[in-house]
């Protein structure tokens, strides 16, 4: 008999254990804290989630301040709520998509569309924001103005007829000359998007129907401009 099989047989079965049980323990301190790691990201993460409702206080008749003096507007906004047991950090809002009804009733998508941010309610050029445990936080999707005190598109490619029709207005942050900004009477399909640093994105698709009335009365302007929840998207 060689010498290593003499090795092999001198083991004894508590030698084996001891081994094998150093080996466990090895293997436990190095994968210990990723585990525990793991379990403290799962638990105590921030979570995202949106809640909307065609009706006061997220969509609403107020004033907006101009050089002209005070002017009535409606404001339609969305809500973004923390669920989770940490603080969603460098959270940003994104109008990502846009569709509109064609002729035939088919939704088609805006093409060479650049997603752009929106803007956080009450929140002055601020692209990111910090949400606690627990907070909800309103976003702007979009206002109507008063037909007299509309503002003029930035859009390059806008007609003279188009530009004399009511519009809404999306809450950017910043405008393009090469895509719109506002969307002219009609049926739209638009998602938004929410993005955090230590979150995971989350989005929702609205629908969206334009008549380009006005209304003086906020009951009646919500028939004019009805937004809800696309109940087909499960994102």
């Amino acid at each position: 008999m060689d010498a290593s099989s003499s090795t092999a047989v001198g083991l004894s079965f508590g030698d084996m254990v001891l081994i094998g049980s150093t080996l466990i323990l090895a293997v436990t301190a190095f994968a210990a804290p990723y585990v525990v790691e793991r379990w403290k990201h799962k638990s105590f993460a921030p979570k995202l989630c949106f809640e909307f409702s065609h009706a006061p206080p997220y969509c609403h008749g107020t004033e907006m301040t101009t050089r002209s003096g005070r002017l009535p507007v409606y404001y339609f906004r969305f809500v973004v709520v923390n669920e989770g047991k940490s603080q969603a950090e460098q959270c940003e809002a994104v109008l990502e998509m846009i569709r509109k009804e064609n002729s035939s009733g088919r939704f088609e998508e805006w093409v060479d569309f650049s997603p752009v941010s929106l803007q956080w309610s009450g929140v002055r050029d601020s692209k990111y924001l910090t949400i606690q445990p627990g907070r909800k936080i309103f976003c702007d999707i979009g206002r109507i103005h008063h037909p007299e005190h509309e503002p003029e598109s930035a859009y390059k490619d806008i007609s003279p007829e188009e530009k004399r029709q009511n519009k809404f207005f999306f809450a950017l942050l910043q405008t393009f000359f090469v895509q719109w900004d506002c969307l002219l009477p009609g049926k739209y399909q638009i998602e938004i998007a929410v993005y955090s640093s230590n979150s995971g994105r989350v989005s929702k698709k609205f629908n969206l129907a334009w008549s380009g009335n006005w209304k003086d009365k906020e009951r009646d302007m919500l028939n004019e401009l009805v937004i809800s929840l696309d109940q087909s998207a499960r994102k």
